[in-house]
């Protein structure tokens, strides 16, 4: 007579044992901790691409309002001094009706309760950028800087589009603009912000220019052109950008 019972039971598989269970958690572990990171960083790009591309569209588009009231931005009246305190009339004129809801911003108003440190893409500290700024608060929480330079004739505009929040670095989450304030440096059609090194023809000088260059090893004002690279590169952030 056949054990049924008894070939079935020879037939049935074995559970894992302890070492197995352990050995397979161990690899599930280590795969997650590869996969983790790089799924966290893709994130952070298409946040920072995101909300870079937004920030670029809603400044457009005040520039466009401020001119069907104001005239051509060639014709608006630029500050006269690099540093000027007027920068707050320049902006109160021709930006501030057309942001709803930004906010002027200083120690005292944005910054009283927050440790707020800006540095090079190299990891130098930039501290002249917060401290030399008109700085205003969107209604979305990032904060904008204008700092004249009228040797060179233009505005240097920040970006800082996660706001107080780190890593406060030129390249990650701070992109540099500039708006020129003659025709002579920009063609009057065309007379919008741009991004820094948009006046560069050869892509390869975004990122290996020691001056400027969107590279972990530029000495000079590391990172400036890391938002024309995205731009350039379809809102995306490339392979080789330096994160």
């Amino acid at each position: 007579m056949l054990n049924v019972l008894g070939d079935i039971k020879g037939d049935m598989k074995k559970g894992f044992t302890l070492a197995e269970v352990l050995i397979t958690l161990g690899v599930i572990g280590i795969i997650a901790a590869m996969t983790f990171p790089m799924m966290i960083t893709k994130y952070q790009k298409q946040v920072t691409v995101e909300r870079l591309k937004k920030f670029y569209s809603v400044m457009q588009n005040a520039i466009r309002l401020s001119e069907a009231d104001n005239g051509e931005m060639a014709d608006w009246d630029f500050p006269k001094d690099t540093y000027d305190r007027n920068m707050k009339t320049f902006f109160d004129r021709y930006y501030r009706p057309y942001l709803k809801d930004s906010q002027e911003c200083s120690k005292s108003l944005c910054f009283k309760h927050e440790k707020y440190d800006i540095y090079y893409l190299n990891g130098k500290p930039a501290g002249g950028i917060y401290s030399d700024n008109y700085i205003v608060k969107l209604n979305d929480g990032m904060y904008v800087y204008f700092l004249p330079n009228t040797p060179a004739a233009y505005i240097w505009m920040f970006v800082d589009i996660n706001g107080h929040q780190k890593p406060n670095t030129i390249g990650r989450d701070i992109f540099v603009f500039d708006i020129y304030s003659y025709p002579a440096r920009a063609q009057r059609k065309n007379y919008h912000m741009k991004f820094w090194g948009e006046y560069d023809k050869d892509d390869g000088k975004l990122t290996d220019s020691n001056d400027y260059g969107c590279n972990k090893s530029a000495s000079r004002y590391s990172g400036f052109k890391c938002g024309e690279l995205i731009l350039r590169s379809g809102w995306k952030i490339p392979k080789n950008y330096p994160w």
